[in-house]
């Protein structure tokens, strides 16, 4: 059976493996399968989960890879993602890179079909350019750590997530070559150790792409989401969705994990339940933070600056 042009790859260890699980069965669901296979790369699982979920990935239509750490210079899987072309098989011209803290809800056909240089690839922006024009302090160390990392104020305002990464295999050897041998040098000065270097690098090969495609979960409390229509959630800090239903999402997404585990009982050992108290401090941190940036997001610049980005990002469709 030939395969497709596009690979959807998520990278994971085994504290990660049931959330990306879900994800790359999400994007299988998604993807048209003529169009794109769906790929999970794994580092130094024990035998018995790898046992576990190649039965999974094999009734789902998933493949499951096991990379050797050298491979990756045995940096940590977060770092993967510069190693992409080493271990995603050749036949594979396009790349759909994906973190496995995002949930899928619409066609990712679009993103698949769109056209992507050799040399480039598309990414949203970091929800922290959006803060970047503020005065408070937490804008003006945001602001700082940029600088300080060689960004000016221009490469600033186009400092890109890397979360979600639509790439064209041919160049991406050197971009993350030349990302690694940066985090080698200067990686004790990153805050974020894959996104910082991946903007220092290769800024001018990023093509800005809808936040449709990377939405952060907390921009549902900036008033947006019916203005961008998301396609893929990311759930960028905790807590995470499979761990419970926080503000500001709800129950329905929290479920989506468990109906998982229903269908597949043995993931439950993947998934360790959080304690009450933990469960209990997150409950009231989420509605908190929902009610603060519902007035610092929602009613504020941040909001149009937002939607100022999605007027000028990659256009191609995603009804």
């Amino acid at each position: 059976m030939a395969m497709a042009r596009c690979c959807i790859v998520y990278t994971s260890d085994e504290a990660y493996l049931f959330p990306t699980l879900v994800s790359a069965m999400q994007a299988r669901s998604f993807a048209s399968p003529e169009k794109a296979d769906v790929l999970i790369v794994h580092f130094g699982i024990s035998r018995s989960a790898e046992k576990d979920f190649d039965a999974i990935c094999q009734k789902e239509g998933i493949r499951l890879l096991a990379v050797d750490a050298h491979t990756i210079a045995h940096a940590s899987p977060m770092m993967a993602r510069l190693f992409l072309d080493r271990f995603i098989p050749d036949d594979y011209a396009d790349i759909l890179y994906v973190d496995g803290d995002v949930r899928i809800v619409r066609s990712l056909d679009p993103l698949i079909d769109a056209r992507v240089p050799d040399g480039h690839f598309l990414a949203a922006n970091d929800p922290m350019t959006f803060m970047l024009a503020d005065s408070d302090a937490q804008s003006r160390a945001l602001a700082g750590h940029l600088r300080a990392i060689g960004l000016g104020p221009g490469q600033a305002g186009t400092y890109f997530n890397t979360g979600v990464l639509r790439i064209a295999r041919a160049g991406w050897d050197g971009i993350g070559s030349r990302a690694w041998r940066l985090v080698q040098d200067n990686g004790r000065a990153f805050r974020f150790p894959d996104q910082d270097p991946l903007n220092v690098v290769a800024g001018k090969c990023r093509m800005p792409m809808s936040l449709a495609w990377n939405f952060p979960i907390f921009m549902r409390n900036a008033r947006v989401e019916a203005q961008i229509k998301p396609c893929i959630y990311h759930f960028m800090s905790q807590p995470k969705p499979w761990q419970g239903a926080f503000a500001p999402w709800d129950t329905r997404v929290f479920m989506s994990y468990v109906e998982v585990m229903r269908q597949y009982p043995a993931l439950a050992a993947y998934n360790p339940a959080m304690s009450v108290s933990l469960r209990a401090r997150y409950t009231l941190q989420q509605l908190y933070k929902q009610a603060v940036e519902t007035w610092m997001w929602g009613f504020s610049d941040r909001r149009r600056r937002i939607l100022r980005y999605e007027e000028r990002a990659q256009p191609f469709s995603r009804a």
